[in-house]
């Protein structure tokens, strides 16, 4: 969180997780009201752990494509709410993003609707572009023959690897 010397503090808080003490500032209020979220309950720093730990790059799952059945490994564990497609299916034409449009309800808070949303939308399992034999990675860019890597572009032959390049 931001706070400059011309904002007042309002409240001094207690991290939920370390206890370390922080500060919200009016000008934080304001910005909180805007989106209609309650102010943190965790330090700056934690928040910024909570959005950075969004992305899984090292875990992969077992679990089945949504749409087919087809056992499949992925980046989302089996009871995640969402459906999880297989990489190749995720990017063909078999289905629409289109298909999972609404409209925006200006009285309702948007993170509940962008929550909403996230909960029906199919994702991709793994990630994995322009590669031969690569199946059971994440993150795979131009490569060949890899297996259980994450985040490798451009590697040949490489297993059990993590951020290869070339």
């Amino acid at each position: 969180m931001y706070t400059s010397s011309d904002e007042n503090i309002i409240e001094k808080k207690k991290c939920r997780l370390t206890g370390e003490e922080f500060v919200v500032t009016d000008a934080d209020i304001l910005f909180y009201k805007k989106f209609g979220i309650p102010t943190p309950t965790l330090c700056p720093r934690e928040l910024w752990r909570n959005l950075f730990a969004f992305r899984n790059e090292r875990n992969l799952f077992p679990r089945t494509c949504s749409k087919t059945g087809q056992n499949i490994l992925s980046c989302y564990r089996p009871d995640t709410i969402f459906p999880v497609y297989n990489h190749k299916l995720w990017w063909s034409d078999d289905w629409s993003g289109f298909d999972y449009g609404r409209d925006f309800d200006f009285s309702r808070p948007y993170f509940e609707q962008y929550k909403s949303l996230q909960d029906v939308v199919p994702r991709v399992g793994t990630t994995i572009f322009s590669s031969e034999n690569c199946d059971y990675n994440n993150q795979c860019r131009s490569s060949r023959n890899c297996y259980l890597c994450s985040l490798v572009s451009k590697a040949e032959d490489a297993y059990y690897s993590y951020w290869t390049n070339e």
